[in-house]
């Protein structure tokens, strides 16, 4: 009478194969997942551009003017002189400490410009000129 034991788990070979196809799409999946992420923060800061934007052309309304700002900003964690400024402007909670914003203006223009913390090359501007 013969024993025959079967072999219940996985050769080395097929758990190196299995690793190795694992790999191969983790390779080609994560590069696509930063690009999404890192599209999703611009979207995110151009976004951000729109209430600063309604912030000075109310400023434009109430006084005929941007006024002069050289630049007035909001760093997390640093300055925030657009909250104590002629704007009293600071963004929503939720975007608190993700963006940095500046603003510089003269009497018939200013340029808004908002970075995400996380992509500093990546800022988002925003210019605007009276003819």
């Amino acid at each position: 009478m013969s024993i025959h034991t079967r072999n219940l788990g996985f050769s080395l070979v097929e758990l190196m194969i299995a690793i190795a196809i694992l790999a191969v799409i983790v390779g080609i999946a994560l590069p696509a997942y930063n690009g999404y992420i890192r599209e999703a923060r611009i979207n995110a800061a151009t976004a951000n551009i729109e209430p600063l934007r309604i912030a000075l052309e109310d400023f434009w309304l109430d006084n005929g003017t941007y006024g002069v700002r050289s630049p007035e900003t909001w760093i997390p964690g640093g300055a925030k002189t657009l909250q104590s400024g002629s704007l009293a402007w600071q963004p929503d909670p939720g975007d608190k400490n993700m963006f940095n914003y500046s603003v510089t203006s003269n009497a018939n223009s200013y340029s808004i410009s908002v970075t995400h913390i996380s992509l500093p090359n990546d800022t988002q501007v925003f210019n605007k000129v009276l003819p």
